[in-house]
């Protein structure tokens, strides 16, 4: 069975980064995390917004989703996209099952996430250890199945994951996010590979960069990627003006 044939990218070797986001999603992405944000200051035609949608806490049996609390504002015509972070219990006592029933249920409220006002896509923040990632294999192909096929499906990945195996090569999304920022041990290692002209092994990650605004660009970047933006604190318009980030990548 050829997991990735419900993809746009039909069966292949290695999947790929979906050559139809460079026309339909902005190259500049902000990450709005769970504070309030006014993004009204944005220009729609040069950034979107991917923010925290809902935060889904699996442990034992239990499926715990919760909603974004803080107030979001954008501009009207703001490309949005929904993300939804998985987060996992570490105790012996109530690690989850992570049987097919759980999958069922999290695809469920991942695709809820839809419905919100103006999304137009979605995407998974999940850092999953080994023993999880058969679930979010599964996971992402339930989404999938259930999500109308013109809509973009990405997903965030560990800047480690993209140079290591391929181990996601089979998921059915467009792009995966590389975040290089908050790398701990990994960074210089990884900006070392980079910065020696080196691009991500795994060919899904080479559609866009995952900055942070603290820790700016890093040299080796390729041109003409999506930037996504982080920011451990609430946005304003001078993030934007005063950073090489605003910037239009080239």
């Amino acid at each position: 069975m050829c997991l990735i044939a419900l993809s746009a990218f039909g069966c292949a070797d290695k999947n790929q980064v979906n050559p139809r986001l460079s026309s339909e999603m902005p190259q500049k992405i902000l990450w709005a995390w769970e504070r309030p944000e006014d993004l009204r200051f944005l220009d729609p035609n040069e950034f979107g917004v991917a923010f925290l949608a809902q935060t889904i806490l699996l442990e034992s049996n239990r499926v715990t989703p919760r909603s974004r609390r803080q107030p979001l504002e954008v501009p009207p015509t703001a490309y949005l996209i929904a993300v939804t972070r998985f987060e996992t219990s570490r105790e012996t006592a109530k690690l989850p099952r992570l049987d097919y029933e759980m999958v069922a249920r999290t695809a469920r409220l991942v695709k809820t996430t839809l419905d919100l006002p103006d999304v137009r896509a979605i995407q998974i923040d999940f850092d999953a250890v080994v023993s999880e990632r058969p679930f979010y294999r599964r996971l992402m192909i339930e989404l999938r199945q259930q999500l109308p096929p013109e809509t973009p499906l990405t997903m965030t990945s560990l800047a480690s994951w993209c140079t290591g195996d391929a181990w996601f090569n089979d998921f059915p999304v467009d792009e995966a996010v590389p975040m290089v920022f908050q790398m701990g041990a990994d960074s210089e290692n990884i900006k070392t590979y980079l910065r020696n002209g080196n691009d991500w092994r795994e060919p899904l990650c080479r559609g866009s960069y995952g900055l942070s605004i603290e820790e700016g660009p890093f040299d080796g970047m390729k041109p003409g990627r999506r930037i996504y933006l982080f920011k451990n604190s609430s946005w304003n318009a001078s993030d934007i003006k005063g950073s090489r980030l605003g910037s239009s990548q080239r």
